[in-house]
């Protein structure tokens, strides 16, 4: 009998450490799916990549599968600004301190 010759990908990934190759990239499509739905922002996008090194040794081929998932990520915290004020922060412009302060509105002045 001729020796079994696989020449599906799918077939050979199914081959792969009994299995576990497929069981991960499931885990990791799963996992990814999950982020990307669950993810507060409207638009969300993630990658699931898996790479297959075929390495030749002598007479006999090794391949080596890498399964690598990249999560969506949190949006970023904005900036907050302050002015240096006596070796503190202060959220209120040096030269606009009085900007909001109460005023006197018992000098209107007359209309001309």
């Amino acid at each position: 009998m001729a020796p079994r010759v696989i020449r599906s990908f799918f077939q050979a990934i199914g081959l792969m450490h009994r299995g576990r190759v497929e069981e991960k990239l499931n885990t990791e499509l799963a996992r990814l799916l999950e982020a990307v739905e669950q993810h507060p922002e409207e638009k969300a996008s993630g990658t699931l990549t898996f790479t297959v090194t075929v390495t030749k040794l002598g007479d006999r081929l090794d391949l080596k599968p890498k399964v690598e998932a990249k999560l969506p990520k949190d949006k970023e915290l904005g900036s907050a600004t302050f002015w240096p004020l006596d070796g503190g922060l202060s959220i209120e412009h040096p030269s606009q301190s009085d900007m909001f302060a109460p005023r006197d509105a018992s000098a209107r002045r007359e209309p001309a």
